[in-house]
């Protein structure tokens, strides 16, 4: 199981069914710090909806190429997809 406790954690693309805020408030639950932008302290990307389409790179999000640069400058990001985060939520449900 991922584990997101004390991390600063960003969300891009949409997690449907689960809003932005109900997955905001998952994720605080399970003692993430969720920021709304991407920054040196960032240590892990929750990639929704459409972010990891590798065939369409110019359609993903402004926070998931701006990991993408602090990736290749050293920094340690962990990229969650959309699948690995609903996996997560079902996990802690059990």
């Amino acid at each position: 199981m991922i584990d997101v406790t004390g991390k600063i954690v960003v969300i891009t693309g949409s997690l449907r069914p689960l809003t932005r805020q109900e997955a905001m408030v998952f994720l605080e639950n399970q003692g993430a710090i969720v920021q709304n932008y991407v920054s040196a302290q960032t240590e892990v990307l929750i990639a929704g909806h459409k972010q990891l389409d590798l065939f369409e790179p110019d359609k993903r999000s402004k926070k998931y190429e701006a990991v993408m640069k602090r990736k290749a400058s050293g920094q340690n990001i962990t990229i969650i997809s959309e699948e690995a985060f609903f996996t997560l939520v079902k996990e802690s449900h059990v």
